[in-house]
């Protein structure tokens, strides 16, 4: 049997976790039914943190922080995000229509992700990233994988848990899945470790690293920028998941490129 832990991305809390061990064996389900039985002799569990960056506000309205945030994501799209005057919802929605024709998706669904990716990177890099940090680091000496499979936001924790973690552990992959690593300013100048003379390191737990996208993920940008600014890591070829909406992880997991590559990680075993 190998190890492989998950590690997932926003959006993932449900009132029925109401403790982190019920979150974790409800996303493990998820993950299980998504691979099916396409990867024999798999040990999976799953790193929960979607407790962690909840929101204490009331209302879904975007704070100062999350419109930086945009403001930088919209930038790395080639979007100038002052194109239109304000900061309220109709300026959200210019900056994800302006984003829907460059990615070729519908504007709707490019804002719910946007609403709903900003505000959790937000709070994790604001003060919620050492106990995020020290959760997912508790799994993963817990589970010790072979194998690593990030999704979205999870793919900034697990690289900086994974940094923390260099001589205790031996992961033979890492395996990243519409990541924003690579995303300037908003995600990538404020990692830990911080990059050094626009590079990032592959953590030295980890033997080999590998990215997946979607070549519609709008959250996975600037394209192709990941295995340049990480170097040692390999970019597989933009594939399809799903044309409604293309960062779900269920949909990455479900994808054969996906599939090939964790088996192709269970042979080094």
């Amino acid at each position: 049997m190998t190890r492989l832990l998950g590690i997932h991305g926003v959006r993932n809390y449900k009132a029925a976790d109401t403790t982190p061990d019920l979150g974790a064996k409800r996303l493990r389900a998820d993950w299980l039914e998504a691979l099916g039985d396409r990867i024999p002799g798999l040990d999976l569990e799953t790193a929960y943190y979607a407790d962690l960056l909840r929101s204490e506000r009331q209302s879904d309205e975007l704070d100062d922080a999350d419109v930086e945030l945009i403001e930088q994501w919209a930038r790395a799209w080639g979007v100038d995000p002052s194109g239109v005057q304000g900061r309220a919802t109709g300026w959200v929605r210019w900056v994800c229509g302006q984003v829907a024709r460059r990615s070729g998706q519908r504007p709707a669904v490019v804002e719910k992700t946007v609403r709903m990716f900003f505000p959790e990177v937000g709070r994790y890099f604001a003060g919620r990233r050492a106990a995020v940090r020290e959760r997912v680091r508790g799994a993963l000496l817990r589970h010790r994988p072979g194998i690593v499979v990030a999704h979205s936001l999870g793919s900034v924790v697990a690289y900086e848990a994974l940094h923390e973690l260099a001589g205790e552990l031996d992961v033979r992959l890492l395996l990243t899945l519409g990541s924003p690593l690579a995303l300037p300013h908003a995600v990538f100048h404020r990692l830990d470790p911080v990059p050094c003379d626009g590079k990032g390191t592959r953590p030295a737990a980890v033997r080999r690293w590998v990215n997946v996208a979607d070549a519609g993920d709008f959250v996975a940008i600037p394209k192709g920028e990941l295995a340049r600014v990480f170097p040692g890591v390999e970019e597989l070829p933009e594939i399809s998941i799903a044309p409604a909406w293309p960062h779900g992880v269920r949909d990455y997991l479900r994808h054969r490129t996906v599939a090939e590559t964790i088996t192709a990680g269970l042979r080094t075993e």
